[in-house]
């Protein structure tokens, strides 16, 4: 544990200037550019649902911001990899705190900004504190797992691209790029089978009631169907196992 603090304390020193940075342009994106074309532009006309827009691009940019920022603490730490040879943590152990530490940057940026969006649709929602602190929890929970696999997958094509770049050189973006929509595709095609439903979708767990604790919005259906702890099961081993993969894929091209 005392190990992880240090790795963690090292990470927040490099790249707090991310979070601040992110936190700072998703404040002027989301609510004074929505004040200064309101105050400035009298052609243009702005309802209560703009800022709400511009909250949301700001979380879909923070997606995107979040990768970049890992993505760079990894090929920072290749540029001097005798860090990484020299370590008494293992690669798995650097990489683990690496996306750790994303995703917590991650998820408070996301609190932050679904605070807004959802501040700036109040009027509409019904709804009382707890209703609205629980779906707010939930929306950044959710978020913050799918970036979590996110993280694992690009964390395996990241060691792919290394792979193939001894091989071809710089060339190996272009074929990971290309493998990696074509895997994408095919993923999205297979959960969307019959073969997919029939393996997965096993000891359903109805969530139905579970949309009573959570505020009602006019213009938004919130619809929980059914959860299948086949599916849920098979998805963690399923990441655990691609991390497994990209960690020791990584560590092969490192210690090359």
């Amino acid at each position: 544990m005392k190990k992880f603090a240090v790795l963690m304390k090292k990470e927040w020193v490099l790249y707090q200037a991310w979070l601040f940075s992110g936190i700072f342009i998703g404040i002027m994106l989301s609510m004074v550019v929505p004040y200064l074309i309101r105050r400035f532009s009298d052609e243009f006309t702005m309802d209560n649902q703009m800022p709400f827009f511009f909250s949301i691009l700001v979380l879909m940019l923070g997606g995107f911001f979040s990768v970049l920022q890992f993505l760079v603490s990894i090929r920072n730490d290749l540029k001097t990899k005798e860090i990484w040879l020299h370590s008494t943590s293992s690669i798995a152990q650097l990489v683990g705190v690496k996306i750790v530490f994303s995703l917590i940057g991650y998820a408070i940026f996301n609190f932050i900004f679904v605070s807004i969006a959802i501040y700036n649709i109040k009027e509409e929602i019904i709804g009382n504190f707890a209703q609205l602190l629980l779906m707010l929890i939930f929306t950044v929970a959710i978020i913050v797992i799918f970036q979590l696999m996110m993280f694992v997958i690009l964390l395996l094509f990241f060691a792919f691209n290394l792979q193939m770049k001894h091989f071809i050189g710089n060339f190996s973006v272009v074929i990971t790029m290309v493998t990696f929509f074509i895997s994408m595709n095919s993923w999205l095609k297979f959960t969307e089978s019959k073969l997919y439903d029939n393996i997965f979708h096993h000891i359903g767990i109805s969530l139905e009631g579970l949309e009573q604790f959570f505020p009602k919005l006019p213009t938004m259906n919130l619809s929980l169907s059914t959860m299948y702890l086949v599916e849920e099961v098979a998805t963690i081993i399923f990441v655990a196992i691609l991390f497994i993969t990209a960690t020791k894929w990584l560590e092969k091209v490192v210690l090359r």
